[in-house]
């Protein structure tokens, strides 16, 4: 059986690398740079990455196909758990319960708010924003100070902008399940962090990408229609889902249409070479145009830039400014955010579509999607434009895909 993967992305790759272990025949096409977002660039003696950084070391998927294909992890280090939110001056973001009670991330007032959502009834919405979602549980300070930051380090995005369904499945399943966010984390015992450490690779994350694709055939060209893929059993979509839109358009106007539906956020990533302070994982910011801060080079081995990103939902005009403006605004960001500093700019990433933005309705126009897909034989769609936009969810996704396609032609 010979399949087409368009799109090699961590998606395409891992679909690819699952569906050879059933015996297909794979071709992956790919227009431009292999691995997408997870892309490594070494600068001179400088390595920056243009997308992700790493992930969390709690996903068994990942685990398992890193020890597969032999790529050996590097976990960061305790920098990593020393983060910062910017809003009117810079608030290190509490270790526990206690550094959260008695420290100045939030006045009083916002505190007892918070707390009062143990008392909060469930709303019956189908779905809200994020910013409605926290607001009506947590309070309106708390989505300012937390969410809003935590929207833009995600997805890039702001909490008005995002499906709290969509985007954070697990928060809005506490109301669901337990009738409350304090309610469910109790009786889960847990607290409101993820687990897992950041995980990344000793030189990058391309470290890993090389070695997924090694053993793949990967052809570089541009699809544009499924017209030319007619010899193939099978073809898979890995691609952004306006890029996916085009290629179906013309034998699927209905599906084109609603993958059309879904938006994507722009991000510029500046990179720096110099010291900054505090050291930390990273900054974010509650209303500057620079989302945030990203301190690589103290948080994992053979690191030596420092990374801001800019634009996003927040400030999406940033696709329409030229280099030099982009690098000046970031500048005068930085010098707000830590004052005076030695940061010099040694590099420079604009992605026009940078990442999905999980907007309310996205299920619904997700199911859409879906329902138009099982009424075209063999075809499927598989990236980080439907189900979940970290380099874990990419990887389970494609783990699922691609096992459900090898049982079913056993």
């Amino acid at each position: 059986m010979k399949i087409a993967i368009i799109g090699a992305g961590i998606s395409g790759l891992t679909t690819g690398y699952y569906l050879q272990k059933f015996n297909f025949e794979v071709d992956i096409y790919e227009k431009d740079i292999i691995g997408g977002k997870a892309h490594t660039i070494k600068k001179d003696n400088f390595l920056f990455e243009e997308g992700v950084n790493g992930f969390l070391d709690n996903s068994p998927e990942t685990i398992e196909l890193c020890n597969e294909i032999e790529v050996p992890m590097v976990r960061a280090n305790q920098n990593s758990k020393i983060r910062y939110i910017f809003d009117d001056k810079l608030y290190k973001l509490p270790s526990g319960p206690k550094d959260f009670i008695f420290g100045d991330i939030l006045p009083w007032g916002a505190k007892i708010r918070m707390f009062k959502e143990f008392f909060i009834k469930p709303n019956p919405k189908e779905d809200e924003s994020v910013f409605d979602f926290t607001t009506r549980r947590l309070g309106k300070f708390f989505t300012e100070r937390f969410m809003r930051p935590m929207t833009a380090g995600i997805y890039a995005s702001t909490p008005e902008s995002l499906s709290v369904n969509a985007a954070f499945p697990k928060i809005s399943n506490l109301e669901k399940e337990y009738g409350g966010l304090f309610k469910g984390m109790i009786k889960k015992k847990k607290g409101g962090n993820p687990s897992g450490e950041l995980t990344s690779f000793e030189y990058g994350m391309s470290e890993m990408i090389e070695k997924l694709s090694s053993n793949l055939n990967i052809i570089k060209k541009e699809i544009t229609s499924l017209d030319e893929l007619q010899n193939y059993d099978k073809i898979i979509l890995s691609t952004p889902s306006y890029n996916s839109a085009t290629i179906v358009e013309q034998k699927h106007p209905t599906l084109a249409k609603y993958l059309n539906q879904i938006e994507y956020t722009p991000v510029v990533i500046v990179g720096f070479s110099g010291d900054i302070e505090p050291v930390s994982f990273g900054i974010l910011t509650t209303k500057l145009n620079t989302l945030g801060i990203l301190m690589d080079k103290y948080i994992f081995p053979n690191r030596n830039g420092i990374r801001v990103m800019v634009g996003g939902k927040r400030f999406e005009k940033i696709k329409e400014m030229s280099k030099d403006e982009i690098i000046e605004m970031v500048n005068k960001d930085i010098e707000k955010i830590i004052g005076k500093n030695n940061l010099k700019f040694e590099f420079f990433k604009m992605w026009k579509n940078a990442i999905p933005n999980y907007k309310v309705g996205h299920i619904k126009i997700v199911k859409n999607i879906m329902n138009e897909v099982n009424k075209i034989d063999n075809l499927y769609l598989n990236s980080n434009a439907y189900k979940g936009v970290s380099f874990n969810d990419c990887i389970k996704n494609s783990k699922e895909l691609a096992v459900s396609i090898g049982y079913q032609n056993k």
